[in-house]
């Protein structure tokens, strides 16, 4: 096998499709989606609750989380909440509210190659998002980026910052076509960093459908 081949090997990625099972549930119970107040340990917005932590909030606080297994979003004031594999329990504060949310779908981008401007190779299912995409890093690499861009055969629609590890499209900004084919970019925080690009296909979904990436 020539260099050429050598390095395709060396760099071929994946990227696969799916709901958070049992399975998942046994690295991460759920994705924290607001706090308000002191939590211990400390959490952030978008980051993931491993399954057996245990969070205590002081008084009056406010944590807000969307536990992947039972597919609700749950807010819990005050007390303390524990992370299991299939539920969660609570003691003290006050009773959890929970609305029931649409699973959130998983990206998983497997593979090797930290360089710049690997394209991630769907396979499939196809990668699909909504005309109006919201996002959360999850994985390794969660932390690496700093903007989201998305583009269609070579044009550049939109580039923007992430919020943490989030990222929401903007109101300002015309939805993209639905049924049509993408291409977003994950834009690295430092030079050393391997950009992400996953191409994918819009569905005319709600458009406050939350979809997880996990970046390895």
């Amino acid at each position: 096998m020539g260099a050429v081949g050598r390095l395709t090997l060396g760099i071929a990625v994946l990227v696969t499709l799916w709901a958070p099972s049992a399975a998942d549930a046994q690295n991460a119970s759920a994705l924290v989606l607001e706090k308000s107040g002191a939590v211990t340990p400390e959490v952030q917005p978008y980051s993931e609750l491993a399954v057996g932590a245990t969070v205590s909030l002081a008084s009056g606080t406010k944590l807000v989380f969307l536990h992947y297994q039972t597919c609700r979003t749950v807010t819990v004031v005050g007390g303390s909440v524990t992370f299991g594999a299939l539920a969660y329990t609570t003691a003290g504060g006050s009773k959890p509210q929970e609305v029931r949310t649409p699973c959130p779908p998983m990206v998983r981008v497997r593979g090797h190659g930290e360089m710049a401007g690997v394209v991630m190779r769907s396979i499939s299912p196809t990668v699909r998002l909504s005309v109006s995409p919201s996002f959360v890093l999850v994985g390794e690499r969660a932390d690496d980026f700093s903007a989201a861009a998305v583009s269609q055969d070579g044009t550049m629609l939109l580039e923007a910052p992430l919020a943490g590890r989030g990222f929401r499209w903007p109101a300002s900004a015309p939805p993209l076509a639905a049924n049509a084919n993408y291409e977003l970019r994950l834009m690295p925080k430092a030079a050393d960093k391997g950009r992400v690009t996953v191409k994918f296909r819009t569905e005319g979904q709600a458009e406050d459908q939350l979809t997880l990436i996990s970046v390895d």
